[in-house]
């Protein structure tokens, strides 16, 4: 079974379209609403053993859209389909063994806080690009200590926060 979760997609008309998008390719559909955003991943997924806990979080403002078992074809399939109705979703997600468990709140929080972190990378690697061109022609200890603490920050792993990157960028942009 696949399913769509999907939650805080609050426009009638974008909601619609989301809708018909998932009818066209036979996906089930399951709104979270604010007051269910402490229940856990699974339940929303279907998945047994997951009942409702009633357990309550704070209702993130972002939307966001969980997959549940579609494979990558029919989810490029899908997004290409919403694309085409001039519908990109920023935040989106597979259900994974992982955060199965997670109160839905909890996965809405994961999810932004890892697009902007890839945001902010993106924007660090132009700067790094640019800092390493300078650095061939005129080379600094400033630049080679901007790039050697952006160079770190792989090192961090999961406890890398978006201000690292941001002081990256800062530090990489200011050497030059």
């Amino acid at each position: 079974m696949s399913r769509l979760i999907f939650y805080g997609v609050d426009d009638e008309a974008r909601r619609a379209h989301l809708l018909e998008a998932a009818e066209a390719q036979a996906i089930d559909v399951r709104e979270v609403k604010k007051e269910e955003v402490g229940e856990l991943l699974g339940y929303f997924a279907g998945l047994e053993g997951y009942e409702k806990t009633g357990e309550a979080a704070e209702a993130p403002e972002e939307e966001l859209l969980v997959f549940v078992g579609l494979h990558s074809h029919d989810l490029q399939k899908i997004l290409l389909t919403l694309r085409e109705m001039g519908e990109v979703f920023p935040h989106k997600a597979a259900m994974t063994e992982t955060n199965k468990d997670w109160p839905f709140a909890r996965l809405v929080t994961h999810i932004r806080r890892e697009n902007a972190i890839i945001q902010a990378w993106s924007q660090m690697m132009a700067a790094a690009k640019e800092v390493i061109q300078a650095q061939e022609t005129e080379p600094t200890q400033a630049r080679d200590e901007a790039l050697t603490f952006a160079k770190d920050l792989r090192l961090k792993g999961e406890d890398i926060e978006e201000s690292d990157v941001r002081e990256a960028i800062r530090r990489l942009k200011e050497s030059l």
